[in-house]
């Protein structure tokens, strides 16, 4: 796939030196590398994973929203109350993945929030630990209140 990706960058290139568009070229060559050296450089499962998703996203751009803003995160909404977060910068936090679910058929089927600790602001998740955020409450992943009751937990993939 490398290959691939490799000769169509090539190509990309090739003809626009023919077009007599060498220094934007070169620059969008070089541009190209430094934003997709990580995915360049996956092999096997990885590799997989990374197109997978990539897949999703082009068949529906929408899933992915932009928090970056908010929380430095990107946020990819699969639906169904159902997100997961992706630190855009994940060795500034401990939390490079935070999953968020509405927790509303949990509570029905018998999950005791009062048993859980309360999402806390942004930064202050020990992964590992179930949180629970009361619907209406500002969920600091989004820096808007949520619309159902939510849990999350938080991944430290260091």
């Amino acid at each position: 796939m490398q290959c691939v990706i490799f000769i169509l960058l090539t190509s990309l290139v090739t003809s626009r030196l023919l077009a007599g568009e060498q220094p934007v070229a070169e620059d969008e060559l070089t541009k190209l590398k430094r934003d997709y050296a990580d995915v360049l450089a996956l092999q096997g499962t990885s590799k997989g994973e990374i197109l997978a998703i990539a897949r999703i996203l082009r068949a529906k751009p929408g899933v992915a929203i932009d928090q970056t803003a908010a929380s430095g995160e990107y946020c990819f909404n699969s639906g169904l109350g159902t997100m997961v977060h992706f630190a855009a910068q994940p060795e500034r936090t401990s939390e490079d993945i935070v999953y968020e679910l509405d927790a509303s058929a949990l509570i029905a089927a018998g999950l005791d929030p009062a048993r859980m600790k309360q999402l806390p602001d942004l930064g202050r998740m020990t992964p590992g630990v179930w949180y629970f955020l009361p619907k209406g409450q500002l969920d600091p992943h989004h820096a808007h209140a949520m619309p159902a009751p939510t849990i999350a937990i938080a991944v430290n993939v260091k």
